[in-house]
């Protein structure tokens, strides 16, 4: 792991991905706060957008996501949405990555002092992330868009805008976990520690992913 901490920052050359390098050693975890060892990796900057996963599309002749047609979801630079657990590991498995562990995740999102959010311990408004919009007419921005809501690893979009898959069960062969919160829900559910999970075979408007490599 030694020449992982040489470089900071690396880009994906399959996808374009600019990804940030998290350090080996442990962050507290949770609600409760456990102290959690976690191994050094990189991880996407931002989550996957349409721009990204056409390109997958056009490699790979793959299925076009759900919502890839309607207006609200399909700007370039949006988070990718209605694409399936299993449609994410096929983008990650193209990408030469994968899907990151819930405390990968996690430590991207709340680094090592057991912050309430990326940013810190501030309530979240509007002006930081986007949540709480109307389902019939809301929809994610693009990534990178709240410059002031960034991780302390540098990571954009970690609370609200899109859920994103990770590779544990939540319920054995029944639910898969996914992180951050989203376009649609309410504040309480913003929290760098916050747990949720859906169906596998899940195709909902506000669910995407980013990637995680060694």
């Amino acid at each position: 792991m030694d020449n992982l901490t040489e470089k900071k920052e690396i880009t994906n050359e399959k996808d374009g991905s600019v990804m940030l390098y998290v350090p080996e050693g442990t962050f507290l975890m949770g609600v409760e706060k456990d102290t959690v060892k976690v191994d050094a990796f990189y991880i996407d900057k931002y989550p996957i957008t349409n721009n990204q996963y056409k390109r997958f599309m056009e490699e790979t002749n793959y299925d076009e996501p759900a919502f890839w047609k309607e207006k609200r979801f399909n700007n370039a630079n949006q988070p990718v949405v209605g694409v399936s657990w299993d449609d994410a590991i096929a983008y990650t498995n193209w990408a030469g990555k994968r899907l990151p562990e819930e405390k990968e995740w996690e430590k991207a999102s709340r680094g090592t002092d057991g912050r309430e959010y990326p940013w810190g311990n501030a309530k979240p408004v509007q002006s930081l992330v986007v949540f709480d919009l109307d389902i019939t007419k809301g929809a994610p921005t693009n990534v990178g868009t709240h410059q002031s809501a960034v991780s302390p690893y540098g990571c954009y979009d970690m609370s609200g805008n899109v859920w994103e898959w990770c590779q544990e069960w939540f319920t054995e062969e029944k639910y898969r976990v996914v992180r951050g919160g989203s376009w649609i829900n309410h504040v309480t559910i913003l929290s760098c520690a916050y747990r949720s999970c859906s169906v596998p075979s899940g195709k909902d408007n506000n669910v995407g992913f980013r990637c995680v490599s060694l």
